[in-house]
């Protein structure tokens, strides 16, 4: 894997986002480790200002900023539009180029929908990627391949985020998934799972990160997603990525 593509998700210094530090400083971590891309986290956003702090950095080191927001795109089988205009401003004001939902409670992908969708994504120049989280009813392979290619046969501009560790929450098989699902992928979630569910570090968990990557497109950003603590063992994990 390239330098370039490697992505760190501010989970990974997970105690220090705890502990009050800013989002905004860790892209001063991001860059000294010579990456160039960040997944921000709305969950750890503190206020606007923040926002305003990450489109500066990001602009100072040249850095790709992704966005990540733990809620759903569609609730009660209704696209949250006021709520997804929401979350694209806020990708706009901090320079991020592509933000991730889950898709949530759909019944059927519109026309409508998708031209809502498409105008919102224009407006702020941010690309659309739904994931499979650890849930039942937005982790399952087969309820998203049904969304993406409903999206796909209507021309939507969604995409997949493929989180290779989460397939183990719902019994699901990640080589076999990333098979199925390799025609929507732009990103990658990278992360080890033991067998209690617990995160590890990469080859000592049950995942086969390495096959799984190769079954994906090539060249798309993928990022460490998992908190570790040292930043020599953050190292260590990036070479392993580096030596595939």
């Amino acid at each position: 894997m390239k330098k370039d593509q490697i992505a760190i998700n501010t989970l990974v210094y997970l105690e220090d986002l705890k502990a009050g530090v800013p989002q905004s400083e860790m892209l001063d971590w991001v860059h000294e480790l010579g990456l160039k891309n960040i997944e921000v986290r709305r969950e750890f956003i503190k206020d606007r200002k923040e926002l305003q702090d990450i489109k500066t950095k990001s602009e100072q080191y040249g850095m790709n900023v992704f966005y990540s927001i733990p809620e759903v795109l569609y609730e009660h089988q209704k696209l949250n539009v006021e709520t997804l205009e929401l979350y694209c401003k806020e990708a706009y004001d901090m320079n991020a180029s592509a933000l991730k939902l889950n898709i949530g409670e759909y019944g059927q992908v519109s026309e409508a929908d998708l031209k809502e969708i498409t105008r919102l994504t224009e407006k702020y120049f941010v690309k659309l990627t739904v994931e499979n989280d650890q849930t039942e009813s937005n982790g399952r392979s087969q309820k998203i391949v049904d969304f993406l290619t409903e999206v796909k046969k209507l021309g939507g501009p969604i995409t997949f985020t493929f989180d290779i560790g989460n397939w183990l929450f719902q019994g699901e098989d990640p080589v076999e998934n990333a098979k199925l699902l390799q025609p929507f992928v732009t990103y990658i979630h990278i992360k080890d799972i033991d067998q209690e569910k617990n995160t590890r570090l990469l080859n000592d968990g049950l995942v086969e990160w390495k096959r799984i990557i190769e079954i994906l497109p090539k060249e798309i950003p993928a990022a460490i997603e998992y908190p570790i603590s040292k930043k020599d063992v953050l190292v260590s994990e990036i070479q392993k990525l580096l030596d595939m």
